[in-house]
């Protein structure tokens, strides 16, 4: 048996279908189909049953892919101490970060990491939780972090902190620090789209709390947000973390929701077939002593 073959086999499972699997590993959905159905030829199993809307995996298969899995993982780690043997960390890595991590704990953090480990190359993408999440599914970064899982992808995830959904205004709103979202009447406010993980949360809130929005503007730019939270009459509920360039008050303020309170959970999320290697993982580390550095400081 191969490792290629395993790696073809997750692929398909993972996807629940050739063509999808074969996208995600830069293979042709024949070869994969060939290889899959070689194993099962091999050893008289059927893993996956095919139809024309993609694959099912049988009981034979769900087995095996957790046998699967386990080797994947020991692969990696192996190759992962033959690294650490041959002396200092040096990789590529790629990471995920949602724009509030962007636009708060980011430099500080590239900052650190490019003095302690001058060996490594970093690979910045920013975006939504949905696409950071199919990212990782897919093998195309190393981990990300996003304010909630998608649990189908089959993802493992880590608890990074917990953070305060502020209301941000301009500097110069009339809206004291004690003020009451109920009842400060109609408000113009700035939102994330649907397909960010944050706006459920945002619409149950304002829904639950009879809180009154006169006009509602849907923006997935967060610097965009920002800017015209800063110069117009217009409001936003964004991240705590956010704030951390705006503590002056001289731009923005952000302003803790607290009666009631709205949290956010920050998630590490990597794929379950490809555990951290050690310069993702001793990038993770700087990362969450930023974040924690900068919760603790908010």
């Amino acid at each position: 048996m191969k490792l290629q073959q395993l790696q073809f086999f997750v692929a398909v499972y993972e996807e629940g279908s050739f063509s999808a699997g074969a996208q995600r590993v830069n293979a042709t959905q024949s070869g994969l189909s060939m290889h899959v159905r070689h194993l099962e030829n091999r050893y008289g199993v059927t893993l996956l049953s095919r139809s024309s809307t993609g694959v099912t995996p049988t009981e034979a298969g769900r087995t095996f892919y957790a046998r699967a899995i386990e080797v994947l993982n020991a692969t990696a780690k192996a190759e992962e101490t033959l690294r650490e043997l041959s002396g200092a960390i040096s990789d590529h890595i790629k990471i995920g970060l949602m724009p509030s991590f962007t636009g708060s704990v980011l430099s500080p953090c590239m900052m650190r990491f490019a003095r302690e480990y001058p060996n490594v190359r970093v690979t910045i993408e920013e975006a939504y939780s949905g696409t950071l999440s199919n990212k990782v599914s897919e093998g195309l970064l190393d981990f990300a972090v996003v304010p909630a899982v998608n649990t189908d992808l089959g993802l493992d995830a880590t608890l990074m902190a917990e953070d305060r959904e502020c209301l941000v205004c301009a500097a110069g709103s009339e809206v004291n620090s004690t003020f009451d979202l109920a009842k400060l009447g109609a408000i113009r406010l700035i939102v994330p789209t649907r397909v960010n993980a944050r706006r459920p949360r945002i619409d149950q809130y304002l829904s639950i709390n009879k809180i009154e929005v006169a006009d509602l503007m849907e923006l997935d730019a967060m610097m965009g947000t920002l800017d015209i939270v800063a110069n117009s009459e217009w409001m936003s509920i964004l991240p705590s973390i956010l704030g951390l360039a705006d503590r002056d008050g001289s731009k923005r303020r952000f302003m803790k929701l607290i009666d009631p309170p709205l949290g956010v959970q920050y998630m590490r999320i990597a794929n379950k077939s490809r555990p951290l290697g050690r310069a993702a993982q001793a990038f993770a580390d700087v990362l969450q002593e930023e974040v924690n550095t900068a919760l603790e400081e908010d």
